[in-house]
């Protein structure tokens, strides 16, 4: 839910900034295009940074191998690491690609809004790389996510005792 802010100033600010930048015709107004763009960009990290939700940061020693482990582990069989650090680190990456998914999302979905606006513009060719990078990071939350619900059924069961 905390992503929600960012994915709106992208899908709200992109089709804003296009509208400003390009003309019907898909050229360039101004050779000063690129100051309303990382405006917005800055804007998104601006964003992000007061939205995002806190959580602890990952722990750098915890290694690529063990938190993929730990996913697939969640995913399987339901269980957690037993070393409370990999499980940290596992809930960060969880978030981040739970996250990456709404960012990525935002960004085809206002490339679409923007397509009406400069219809001459190659919109197209643009859309690639945000869509594969959606269904990346689709397949990634989905792992991120379970493992994120094997946690919280986990916490639940504990403070139940």
């Amino acid at each position: 839910m905390r992503t929600l802010p960012v994915a709106a100033a992208l899908i709200i600010g992109l089709p804003l900034v296009v509208r400003l930048v390009l003309d019907e015709s898909g050229q360039t107004r101004s050779i000063w295009w690129p100051v309303p763009l990382i405006a917005l960009f800055g804007l998104v990290l601006l964003v992000q940074r007061y939205a995002q939700a806190a959580r602890p940061r990952f722990d750098k020693r915890v290694g690529q191998a063990q938190w993929k482990q730990a996913f697939t582990a969640a995913a399987k069989t339901g269980s957690l690491p037993p070393h409370p650090d990999v499980r940290i680190a596992v809930g960060v990456v969880a978030c981040l690609s739970i996250e990456a998914l709404v960012g990525a999302a935002a960004i085809v979905i206002a490339i679409l809004l923007c397509a009406p606006i400069t219809p001459a513009f190659p919109w197209l060719p643009a859309l690639g790389g945000p869509v594969f990078l959606t269904v990346v990071y689709a397949l990634r939350a989905r792992r991120g996510w379970a493992y994120l619900q094997v946690l919280h059924a986990a916490g639940r069961h504990d403070h139940g005792r």
